[in-house]
C-alpha cells in the first residue's frame, strides 16, 4: 500500500468515528437548528460567534459523511466536546437556562430542560 492510500484510509476511519459521535451528540435536525437560529432566545447566554456557526452546524448535520472534509471533522469534534462538557454540567447542576440555550446553540436539545419563553 502507498502512504497516500494509508492516509486516506486512516482519515476515512476517523471521519466515520467522528461522524457517528457527532450524530449521537447533535439531536436537533437541520430544520430545528435553523429555526432555533432565528429564535430570539438563542441570543441569551451565548456569543455571537457561536450563533453565526448555526447555519454551518445545520449544513454539517445534513451533509453525507462521505463528503466531510478535514475541516468538517475538526468542527464536529468541537461540537462533540462542547456538548459533552455542557451535558456534564447539566447533570451536575441540574437544568439551568444558560445550559439549555448554550446546548441548543451547539445542536443539542437537552431532555427535560426547556428554554423559558
Amino acid at each position: 500500500m502507498s502512504l497516500a492510500k494509508d492516509l486516506r484510509e486512516l482519515f476515512g476511519e476517523e471521519r466515520r468515528r467522528v461522524a457517528s459521535a457527532f450524530r449521537a451528540s447533535v439531536n436537533m435536525s437541520p430544520s430545528e437548528i435553523r429555526a432555533w437560529a432565528r429564535d430570539p432566545r438563542s441570543k441569551r447566554y451565548s456569543f455571537e460567534a457561536t450563533r453565526r456557526r448555526l447555519p454551518a452546524l445545520a449544513r454539517l448535520a445534513e451533509k453525507p459523511e462521505s463528503e466531510w472534509t478535514k475541516r468538517d471533522v475538526a468542527y464536529a469534534k468541537r461540537v462533540i466536546s462542547f456538548n459533552a462538557r455542557m451535558e456534564g454540567a447539566l447533570r451536575r447542576d441540574g437544568c439551568r437556562q444558560g445550559y439549555a440555550v448554550s446546548l441548543r446553540n451547539w445542536g443539542r436539545a437537552p431532555k427535560g430542560c426547556e428554554v423559558e419563553p
